[in-house]
């Protein structure tokens, strides 16, 4: 009786107390929503990973752990008691352990040892449960600051990548989670563990856990973010793969930031991208009907095409035509709204053509006034005086903005520009193009780059400190 448990029941009850707010890191502490809305639970079991026992008690506002009492059973069951209270139960029995009824302190539940698994995956830290007002239970994982981004960076890039990749992989999810516009302070934690935020998956499966490297480049960057003007960055960003160009922030979603400048990428295709060039096709049934389900309906679609593209060859806007109308999209949403859940259709990145098309306007002038239908062939003087030879549609130029890509695809078809009726989508890249490459990283990697360099060559004028 004494080994099976050393806490038999305790009762504990606060008044009156301020629920403390959720900030972007509290004393080098993390809190991760793992369950919470629509993926709360009835109720949530834990397993001590390393065969100890378990405190309970609360996180107070400086988010230390403040114990009321423990017990050595491993396997325990949290459960909504009403009135705002949370029971304690060992797990597939009603034998009470410890109930809660702290109302406006959550629940705090914290291991005996360094890792407890939790639906499927061992965490760090402890956690919190805070009932909802439907009868279920949130559920947020309380750790270190330096443990969360080993959660992050192995499950957001491959943990056999190359050190440098891994460190600034690093660097970014230490710096968003930090800066990040997306606190979920009504909530009660700093950041979600999904593709909402970043993807958070603790120390892993077992199967699938963080590698030697990727726990080495967090160690090897503890404490490292990146800073713009002396100022934390609010969204260190990055995606998979960028196609060929980054693009700046304000392109994709509207608002201009200093060191989300979008640049022509040297890098990445120096490097195996799986399923980097991407080809999807619609029906004009199907885009009529993912219009009309997202509030956009324009009919039955005609024609649909990319309205203007940026000076980096990313799309900027999308234009669709209806029997009941047009429609254009900008920035980001020039790829999301072709996304179906019910179609299982998407667009991969915002570095794609239709049918073909580019539907920039004005195009290509030569000596001011000749306006070029294709590059193919033309003959070009580089600064230096020597000639050389266009191919393809698209070519690289040096203005006084710095260097840009061109297109000498100057009309935008009209009407009737589906093919066989139906609507191909090419392209190259998977994201939103703004930020880190997470790809393009790795081929810098490769080639001997380390991680300030990754960083410094894909944010702009940033320090990283």
């Amino acid at each position: 009786m004494k080994n099976r448990l050393l806490l038999l029941l305790l009762v504990v009850t606060f008044f009156a107390l301020r629920p403390p707010e959720a900030s972007a890191v509290t004393n080098g502490v993390v809190k991760v929503g793992l369950r919470y809305g629509s993926t709360a639970l009835a109720s949530a079991n834990l397993e001590n990973a390393e065969g100890a026992g378990y405190e309970f008690g609360y996180y107070d506002g400086d988010r230390r752990f403040v114990s009321l009492g423990r017990t050595d059973v491993t396997t325990i069951t949290m459960s909504p008691s009403g009135g705002g209270s949370v029971s304690v139960t060992r797990t597939g029995t009603s034998e009470l352990l410890y109930e809660h009824r702290g109302g406006e302190r959550p629940l705090g539940v914290r291991p005996a040892g360094n890792a407890t698994w939790f639906k499927g995956y061992r965490y760090a830290g402890g956690f919190e449960y805070v009932p909802e007002s439907a009868g279920s239970l949130k559920v947020i994982n309380v750790v270190s600051l330096e443990d969360y981004v080993k959660g992050v960076v192995p499950y957001e890039m491959p943990g056999d990548w190359p050190l440098a990749a891994l460190e600034a992989q690093a660097v970014c999810a230490r710096t968003f989670v930090q800066g990040h516009n997306k606190h979920l302070r009504d909530e009660g934690f700093d950041v979600c563990g999904g593709v909402d935020c970043q993807v958070y998956n603790g120390r892993g499966t077992g199967k699938n856990e963080p590698s030697a490297d990727s726990d080495r480049a967090v160690d090897n960057t503890a404490g490292l973010c990146i800073y713009y003007n002396g100022t934390l960055v609010q969204d260190a960003v990055y995606h998979s793969s960028d196609g060929g160009a980054t693009e700046d922030g304000g392109n994709v979603w509207g608002t201009e930031t200093g060191y989300l400048k979008g640049k022509l990428d040297p890098y990445e295709s120096q490097t195996a991208v799986p399923n980097n060039s991407y080809s999807v096709t619609y029906t004009a049934g199907e885009l009529s009907w993912i219009l009309d389900q997202k509030g956009h309906s324009v009919g039955t679609v005609q024609d649909v095409y990319v309205s203007e593209y940026t000076p980096l060859g990313n799309v900027k806007r999308v234009t669709f035509v209806g029997t009941g109308g047009t429609k254009t999209f900008t920035g980001d949403d020039c790829r999301m709204i072709f996304y179906s859940s019910t179609y299982q259709k998407s667009v991969s990145s915002l570095r794609f053509d239709i049918n073909g098309r580019r539907g920039s306007s004005g195009g290509l002038s030569v000596n001011g006034t000749e306006l070029l239908s294709s590059l193919d062939g033309v003959s070009v003087i580089s600064g230096s005086g020597t000639t050389g030879t266009l191919w393809g549609n698209t070519a690289s130029a040096i203005t006084a903005s710095g260097t840009v890509t061109v297109s000498a695809e100057a009309v935008q078809p009209s009407g009737g520009g589906a093919s066989n009726g139906n609507f191909v989508i090419t392209g190259t890249g998977n994201g939103h193009n703004v930020g880190l490459s997470q790809y393009g990283a790795k081929a810098m990697a490769e080639q001997g780059f380390g991680f300030q360099e990754i960083l410094n060559f894909y944010y702009t004028d940033i320090t990283i400190r």
